[in-house]
């Protein structure tokens, strides 16, 4: 089971952190209840600044508008 669950929308990505129930819709690609950390090849690290729960995701699952602050 994923601890944090990412849900594409029009507008931006809908990001839920499972462990603490911390959740988020963004309209802009700047994120206030996650992070951004890092890059792989093909994956980045996404952390809830809330409980400090952390997954990779691969970039796929990330929107144009977020890859370019995950760099």
């Amino acid at each position: 089971m994923r601890s944090i669950t990412i849900s594409h929308r029009v507008k931006g990505l809908d990001v839920v952190c499972r462990h603490c129930g911390n959740a988020e819709s963004p309209k802009t690609p700047f994120f206030n209840r996650f992070r951004l950390e890092g890059t792989g090849k093909d994956s980045t690290t996404l952390r809830c600044l809330n409980c400090q729960t952390a997954m990779e995701i691969p970039m796929s699952e990330l929107s144009s508008l977020y890859y370019h602050y995950a760099c």
